[in-house]
């Protein structure tokens, strides 16, 4: 089901996309910025998720009070954000909310998995969390079939649309002898060589008009093995992992399933990533590690994929004054010595920033050698 917002009753239509996260356009997002911390943006599991953050703004309402511009943005901000809030049921695991009462602009997007209730004031939108939401729950498809039928699974944002149901019928190994039971095998054999082929023809089908990177197979083994066998190549590539499946258990089983086999997948996609890197630094290669670094090949375009520890708390330091962007906690600009400077999330701008060159942000789970290196390193294109 697609995830719905709902209007209250007698409001006008307001600026809003039903889209699950994986459609959101993050380099559309990064292209948005504002004249100071002109932003809120707000992260919500339900309404009631929003008293929980009293504290947190009392908080920025205290910084903020030495400047009457930026506490008049924040100020001006929270109305809207109420209002919107008054306004505005949901029914999906949560909402993300970006507001700039200075370019007036109001963009929500409904969300199909939790994420921590939050509230950040910056001079963009704060899109770290959905581009670890979109780097966690990418698009994969699932098959699960035995000899009696099978149903094609497209999985996006962590929630599972069936595609088609392909009907098998082919029947159970009997015990017969001589030539019947040579011919029954035959027989039997062509179905199953018949039926994989109809869901591989589906599957290219999904291939041409979805975007997936990976596929899994689950159900009976016999029925698994004549599908792989049938992949074409592009198919067979995407192909990810697969396992015996009871069905009798109910979908609950199949998807369990699925996501271990996707999350494990995850897990040695991003070990994989890592060594590349390694290899890459330890003979002087394509590739980079720690905070400085990874931000100057990114603010020139040259990064491919960034790797950064998902629970990475980097600091950075923008100038108000030039706006540059500088990896740690500063007093002053490098470029520009003003100290006209304030705190930002580093992640987050290099999230920004591989959203608008095209790069990618692979979040990962601790790593050693990747802790030791910074908490983040990148891939270059040149």
């Amino acid at each position: 089901m697609q995830p719905v917002l709902h209007r209250s009753p007698d409001i006008p239509e307001p600026r809003w996309r039903t889209s699950r996260f994986n459609n959101i356009d993050l380099r559309e997002l990064a292209q948005i910025s504002g004249p100071e911390r002109a932003f809120v943006s707000l992260y919500l599991a339900n309404k009631d998720s929003y008293g929980g953050l009293k504290g947190r703004i009392d908080t920025i309402r205290a910084l903020l009070k030495d400047d009457p511009a930026e506490t008049e943005h924040f100020e001006e901000n929270l109305k809207i954000v109420e209002k919107w809030l008054d306004e505005h049921v949901w029914e999906t695991e949560g909402i993300c909310l970006f507001v700039c009462w200075a370019l007036d602009y109001t963009q929500a997007f409904p969300l199909t998995v939790a994420v921590p209730d939050l509230l950040w004031v910056d001079s963009s939108p704060y899109i770290r969390p959905l581009a670890e939401l979109q780097d966690e729950y990418e698009n994969f498809v699932v098959v699960a079939a035995d000899n009696t039928a099978s149903r094609i699974f497209f999985v996006t944002s962590a929630r599972a649309d069936q595609d088609a149901r392909i009907k098998g019928d082919v029947k159970n190994n009997v015990k017969k002898g001589g030539w019947s039971q040579k011919r029954y095998e035959r027989r039997r054999v062509n179905e199953l060589v018949h039926y994989a082929k109809e869901i591989v023809d589906v599957l290219t089908e999904m291939d041409q008009k979805e975007k997936f990177d990976r596929l899994f197979l689950v159900g009976s083994q016999e029925t698994m093995v004549q599908i792989e066998s049938a992949l074409t190549a592009p198919l067979a590539a995407k192909l990810a992992g697969k396992q015996n499946v009871d069905f009798s258990a109910g979908d609950d089983q199949i998807f369990d399933t699925a996501f271990d086999l996707f999350f494990n997948a995850e897990r040695e996609a991003e070990a994989k990533l890592w060594d590349k890197i390694k290899d890459e630094v330890c003979r002087g290669g394509l590739a980079v590690t720690g905070p400085e670094e990874v931000l100057k090949a990114a603010a020139v375009g040259r990064v491919e994929k960034i790797a950064v520890t998902r629970d990475a708390k980097l600091p950075g330091t923008r100038c108000r004054d030039c706006e540059n962007l500088s990896a740690g906690s500063l007093t002053k600009c490098k470029v520009c010595g003003s100290e006209d400077v304030f705190a930002v999330d580093l992640v987050n701008e290099l999230a920004e920033l591989a959203a608008l060159t095209s790069a990618e942000t692979d979040f990962v789970d601790p790593i050693e050698g990747l802790s030791e290196a910074g908490e983040v390193a990148a891939l270059l294109r040149y």
